[in-house]
């Protein structure tokens, strides 16, 4: 609960600096390796934006698979879910992650706000 908070208020910050309004969708990318589960943010969603100018919005979250990049080789590849991991082009156990660690507020859409016109009628 406490990460999908986060994100929504973080959400909710950059929506009041660029200029307010509500939300309409926040995306979300999450790391396989978080050891955050999509279907909870999706679940917890509704009670963290209730309030906000996040409630109603769509929320949309990508996972991020891990890849890892040989550091004999340089081949990236996403490795086995198996211990002895090997690369798949030289058989190296050195590798670095790439991916797989992310948990970031990816994107918000703002419902337009009604401009001024500045005239008098």
């Amino acid at each position: 609960m406490s990460t999908i908070v986060r994100m929504v208020n973080l959400a909710c910050e950059t929506a009041r600096r660029e200029g307010g309004g509500r939300l309409r969708s926040l995306s979300i990318r999450v790391g396989a390796m978080t050891g955050i589960l999509p279907y909870y943010l999706e679940k917890y969603f509704p009670e963290a934006s209730k309030g906000t100018p996040a409630e109603g919005a769509v929320l949309k979250i990508t996972e991020v698979p891990v890849t890892v990049s040989c550091m004999d080789c340089g081949t990236v590849y996403e490795p086995e879910k198996t211990p002895g991991r090997r690369c798949p082009r030289c058989g190296s156990i050195r590798g670095r992650v790439q991916t797989g660690r992310e948990l970031m507020l990816d994107q918000i859409e703002l419902e337009e706000v009604p401009q001024e016109t500045g005239k008098d009628l």
